[in-house]
């Protein structure tokens, strides 16, 4: 496990030639803006760095502080308004960066919500928290793929990055994959007095689901970079304070006023490891711990073509080779496929 001294002198060797562009999907809060700060300081605001996001506020005040390069070269800081509860508006934020950024070299996912104790459906009829943590993801990567291509085509790095639970494991489940029946089971008068079983199914999903994402671009494109990482409990605004509900309103004091500062990382300590993890382009799949530590790769083939071997069906086993800290099989990440690309297909 690399120290935090070790972890800042190696990001402070990453200095590309060229000037990089870097995505941060959920960039103006938390982790992610953490992440976009240090991005921006490690080359001296010599990049084209792009927020995504809601709170354009915030952005402003983030893109304010960022350092600014004398020269000219083609570096810009800028804000997009982006809501990831709706799959049509990240379909159309992605298609308006293809037509105008020259390539991508750094996509980083990090947006989420912490909410233990209700479920909802967005308006486009899917699960609030799978929408956040999973969905509008698959839409980032698909969409944008193409300039990470171009990227690397150029000799650039190339890293795709999804920030949850990367070596929790979570098993990739076979039934109820959009938690509709979940959803529709939860009793509504119990709504934020207790733990919802459906709002937890939908957080701990997400991180499992993110094990298939990038298992899956990674074996569409094998040349590229893609991993799942564990941020670990960071001192950000949405980790200020665990709702389990009036019910367990002691219970959720004793957690966020005792229990989590012993264990809680700031925000720019934070960053720096999973920059640590961010720099690395080798090829493949690789899940890695809060870190930045690696806990497994796997290196797919282009041409590997047998979905349902003897191993399809076992978990923690990608194309043969297992994973450690990996929740998906081949045929469960091909079952998540199927559906992830069926829902979305039926969004305008």
């Amino acid at each position: 496990m690399p120290t935090l001294a070790r972890v800042k002198s190696s990001n402070l060797s990453f200095a590309p030639s060229y000037l990089p562009v870097a995505v941060f999907a959920g960039g103006t809060s938390g982790t992610g803006q953490a992440m976009a700060e240090a991005f921006a300081q490690q080359m001296k605001g010599r990049a084209h760095i792009v927020l995504l996001g809601r709170n354009a506020a915030a952005a402003g005040a983030i893109l304010s502080r960022l350092p600014k390069p004398t020269d000219d070269d083609g570096w810009a800081h800028e804000f997009v308004p982006c809501d990831a509860t709706s799959m049509a508006g990240v379909r159309a934020v992605c298609a308006a960066l293809r037509a105008r950024l020259p390539y991508i070299n750094f996509l980083v996912m990090t947006a989420g919500e912490n909410c233990l104790t209700e479920c909802w459906e967005t308006h486009e009829g899917f699960d609030r928290h799978l929408s956040i943590r999973y969905y509008s993801r698959y839409l980032y990567v698909k969409d944008l793929l193409p300039l990470l291509v171009v990227a690397k085509e150029k000799g650039m790095d190339t890293h795709v990055m999804s920030v949850q639970a990367g070596g929790f494991g979570a098993t990739i489940p076979t039934d109820d994959l959009g938690l509709d029946n979940a959803r529709r089971n939860t009793i509504k008068m119990l709504r934020g007095v207790m733990l919802s079983f459906a709002a937890i199914k939908g957080m701990v999903r997400g991180g499992a689901y993110s094990d298939g994402l990038v298992t899956h671009f990674a074996a569409q494109h094998p040349e590229l970079t893609f991993s799942h990482i564990f941020p670990g409990q960071v001192t950000t605004p949405m980790s200020m304070y665990f709702n389990l509900g009036w019910l367990l309103t002691p219970l959720a004091w004793l957690m966020t006023y005792v229990l989590m500062p012993l264990i809680q990382k700031s925000p720019e300590d934070c960053a720096q490891y999973m920059l640590y993890a961010l720099f690395k382009s080798e090829r493949g799949v690789f899940i890695f711990g809060q870190n930045g530590d690696l806990v497994s790769s796997h290196v797919c083939e282009a041409a590997h073509g047998a979905d349902f071997d003897g191993t399809a069906q076992k978990v923690g086993v990608r194309h043969g080779e297992p994973m450690k800290g990996y929740g998906g099989s081949d045929a469960r990440v091909k079952l998540l496929i199927d559906h992830t690309e069926r829902v979305l297909g039926a969004i305008p």
